[in-house]
């Protein structure tokens, strides 16, 4: 099966896309190389989604004026100016996306470990912690679509897109653990909440 296959299948929820993909070979290497490109491209994207949003800002802080008395807005002002500079100076640092990469998968590690915990012991499923890893790992695929927010200039649009795309993310992992699984919705359910939250949660303590 080859890669369009694999992705077109993912995108169109297929019923059987994820077991097939268990049993193939090479499918965890795969399943790495896309969680890389999808982690890099939604780096990539925020940051430039958080871009625009400021070049939005200091083109439109004649709207803000009149909503603020002078100490504020010079308060919102100054606030803009500062994340433009760290903006700017990390705009091109390999480094800072190479540190958002690592920060976004130690929490998806966190969140699948949790997953793993309920499917096991509360679900009472035969869970093997490397098809987990690679379900969640194909259904990123998603996450490929938030590309053009790499060129697109509407903040709002950008932020659309990456909304989208996150949640299509999600319903992709919904999607796989349903049918390896064999859950109930409201069980599918709660496997999500686990990976979306309980990551964040355990690494914001």
């Amino acid at each position: 099966m080859s890669e369009r296959q694999i992705f077109s299948k993912i995108l169109r929820l297929d019923k059987y896309i994820y077991n097939e993909l268990l049993n193939l070979n090479g499918s965890l290497q795969k399943g790495i190389a896309i969680y890389i490109a999808v982690a890099t491209l939604t780096t990539l994207s925020t940051f430039r989604f958080f871009n625009g949003m400021i070049e939005f800002l200091e083109s439109n802080l004649i709207i803000f004026k009149g909503e603020m008395s002078d100490e504020e807005f010079q308060m919102f002002r100054s606030l803009i100016d500062e994340l433009s500079i760290i903006f700017a100076q990390q705009d091109s640092t390999t480094s800072v996306l190479i540190s958002s990469i690592v920060s976004t998968s130690m929490t998806t590690i966190v969140g699948l470990l949790i997953c793993f915990l309920l499917l096991k012991f509360l679900f009472r499923k035969d869970v093997k912690p490397v098809d987990l890893i690679i379900i969640s790992f194909f259904s990123s695929v998603p996450g490929l679509l938030v590309f053009p927010v790499l060129f697109i200039q509407d903040p709002l649009v950008q932020a659309l897109i990456v909304l989208l795309t996150s949640i299509y993310a999600l319903i992709a992992f919904g999607s796989g653990i349903k049918q390896v699984y064999l859950l109930r919705n409201i069980e599918v359910i709660l496997v999500v909440i686990a990976l979306t939250f309980g990551g964040s949660i355990i690494g914001s303590a």
